[in-house]
């Protein structure tokens, strides 16, 4: 075994072709282990409340569902964006991190202000370098059909009806909100390692499992408040998402909500929604999101880690 390294921490430098490398093995290990519970959770971020409980009880409703309907598959619908998505924004996200980190060492920010800084930099980049598989994953998943929808065919409905802008429909909203989930995931990690490393030396003994304990669930932790905080805007930008999707009526029984949002931008259908539904609604899922948080954001940063280090060797 080898010592848990920080490869993220202000002034190390990795080189490029490593990090981007790394990032998609973090990445596509994300994804592998939590596709099904992605898709339950946007399958209730997209529908509207309905007067029943928005938590527990409609997650398993949903999983029932789905099997019933659609078969075990169901649960790995829009995997392929979806997997697409992951490689492409874990490689992007840790590269352009890396990238930013060693650009940004000269300015002579504070460690915990400058991991915040660089992690909103890095939200940046990759948000929009991976957001049309976002747009698709979004649609595959809101099929609620048994016969699956073909990639080909969604980018082709979606290119024919909308244009170039459908596969970017709600990103601005998108950049700001994974720009501040990354801004605090990063800082958070980074705020508690460099704790840890400061209290090693002065914590009594039989204290440092305690140390231990949280400097392993740095990224955790990280995850977890930044998914509290911006879960809301998550869940409006998957309504912008499929709201002018071509199987709409099809899809969901809730085509007059949907459409009580047309010509609306970000904030009037967070308004919308608020009204119609009341704020729960715009928390729905977030028993899965935050169930799902847990596994990503360790197998991400482990991942991540893990490939640099080996990657070191060579």
């Amino acid at each position: 075994m080898f010592k848990e390294e920080d490869s993220l921490r202000k002034g190390q430098n990795v080189t490029a072709w490593k990090t981007l490398l790394a990032g998609a093995v973090s990445g596509l290990l994300a994804r592998s282990v939590t596709a099904p519970m992605d898709t339950i959770k946007i399958r209730l971020q997209l529908t509207p409340a309905n007067g029943l409980k928005p938590f527990g009880s409609q997650v398993m409703e949903v999983a029932r569902g789905m099997i019933k309907n659609e078969g075990i598959r169901a649960f790995w619908k829009g995997n392929i964006p979806g997997s697409l998505l992951y490689v492409t924004y874990g490689s992007a996200q840790f590269s352009s991190y890396s990238l930013f980190n060693r650009y940004l060492g000269p300015f002579g920010l504070e460690a915990r202000l400058h991991s915040l800084v660089v992690g909103a930099l890095a939200g940046m980049a990759s948000s929009i370098l991976s957001y049309p598989f976002d747009v698709l994953r979004t649609r595959l998943v809101a099929n609620n059909q048994m016969q699956s929808m073909t990639i080909t065919r969604e980018v082709h409905d979606i290119w024919r009806l909308e244009g170039l802008p459908g596969f970017f429909k709600g990103s601005i909203a998108s950049m700001a909100t994974i720009t501040l989930t990354a801004s605090i995931m990063f800082g958070t990690y980074e705020t508690i390692r460099i704790y840890c490393d400061e209290n090693e030396k002065t914590t009594a003994a039989h204290k440092k499992w305690e140390l231990a304990t949280l400097n392993h669930c740095a990224g955790t932790i990280g995850g977890v408040i930044a998914k509290i905080t911006t879960f809301p805007l998550e869940t409006i930008r998957r309504r912008m998402q499929f709201m002018n999707s071509n199987h709409l009526e099809k899809f969901s029984s809730h085509s007059s909500v949907y459409g009580s949002y047309k010509g609306y931008g970000f904030a009037r259908i967070g308004l919308q929604i608020l009204k119609q539904e009341g704020v729960s609604s715009l928390y729905r899922g977030i028993l899965v999101a935050l169930s799902k948080t847990i596994p990503t954001t360790f197998v991400s940063f482990w991942g991540y880690e893990t490939a640099i280090h080996y990657l070191r060797l060579c």
